[in-house]
């Protein structure tokens, strides 16, 4: 979760970055416009620099977890700046003192992380205006409204920070939810037809490309309509959630399995040939029928192809799918091999 946050804030660490650079320019012009400080101009514009050089590697460097590091080399910098800008300058505390107190809420949206949070804090109310303090001491008055402000500064931000990371969280939560319940059937807890479809495809793809074997197993439950007309949908559901636990647990942790239809799976079988598809196929078939939904023993007929020629999926469904018809035709709870 905390990569996908981090991926998620991404652009608003890119955009900050550059407003940095812009803002801490203005900032100097602006200063050298309406008065006069110790350190001379190109001391002033020094910071932009190394301002821009962060800016870029946000670009260039995408890394989520560098996103924190990025954002306190630029604070530390602006904070640098601040104290050059405002060094010796007539005013005072009193010009430089907004800049110093905008800074932790302009940079509240980057933390991510509490330890960046606290730090920025550190950075922002500390190690940025103590020199400045230290070499041109304020009166009390000023020192009280450095002292309030940034506080309020600090405040504001914290809730700000909070309110963006669990807002951000909550939204994460939700696409999770909603991408689970398009990608997996949420009666038997096995793949929807359309994620199905589109990762067997991959590995029809993977399989061509490796010339390794690839089998396809499809099935349907026997007799399911008389089972819903006889003891009502909540039988049918329970035995369609029996079985797409049976599938779960008999096949491997890599093949694939979907829920084609109503009452029709589809497993993909990786790197099996013919045999041991078939093999695997039958211990399914006998685990299907040890279960019972609503007093009526189940059971399910199973249609088998592996890969030959085909270059698309279809064809391949198809030729399992007519195994399927074969094994119906012969009797039900059986399993038939394409030729």
């Amino acid at each position: 979760m905390d990569q996908a946050l981090e991926r998620r804030l991404g652009p608003v660490v890119r955009a900050l970055l550059w407003t940095a650079v812009g803002g801490y320019l203005s900032f100097v012009l602006g200063g050298q416009m309406t008065g006069t400080s110790a350190a001379p101009l190109w001391l002033r514009l020094a910071p932009v620099v190394p301002l821009t050089l962060l800016a870029l590697l946000g670009l260039l460097h995408r890394a989520p977890r560098h996103y924190g590091a990025l954002g306190l080399a630029a604070l530390a910098w602006l904070e640098l700046g601040i104290f050059l800008n405002g060094y010796a300058r007539p005013e005072g505390l009193s010009w430089i003192l907004p800049a110093y107190t905008l800074l932790p809420i302009a940079a509240s949206p980057i933390w991510l992380k509490r330890r960046h949070f606290v730090a920025a804090a550190v950075i922002c109310t500390l190690l940025g205006p103590l020199p400045l303090l230290w070499l041109e001491p304020p009166g009390p008055w000023q020192m009280f409204q450095y002292a309030d402000y940034m506080v309020i500064a600090v405040v504001v931000a914290a809730v700000l920070n909070g309110y963006q990371v669990r807002l951000i969280r909550q939204h994460l939560e939700l696409e999770e939810r909603l991408r689970l319940r398009a990608d997996v059937d949420e009666l038997t807890g096995v793949a929807t037809r359309a994620r199905f479809l589109e990762q067997a495809r991959s590995l029809l793809v993977k399989a061509i490309d490796s010339g390794t074997s690839l089998a396809v197993l499809y099935m349907d439950a026997d007799h399911f309509k008389q089972l819903n007309d006889n003891h009502g949908h909540a039988a049918g559901d329970a035995a369609l959630a029996s079985m797409g636990h049976i599938l779960r647990e008999h096949l491997r942790g890599h093949d694939l399995i979907g829920r084609i239809g109503g009452e029709e799976f589809a497993v993909l079988l990786p790197g099996l040939d013919a045999e041991a598809a078939r093999a695997t196929a039958e211990r399914l078939r006998r685990a299907v029928t040890l279960q019972r939904s609503a007093g009526q023993a189940l059971s399910i007929s199973i249609g088998v192809a592996v890969h030959g020629e085909e270059t698309a999926l279809e064809p391949l469904l198809a030729r399992a799918d007519q195994a399927l018809a074969a094994a119906k035709r012969g009797g039900r709870n059986r399993v038939e091999v394409a030729g």
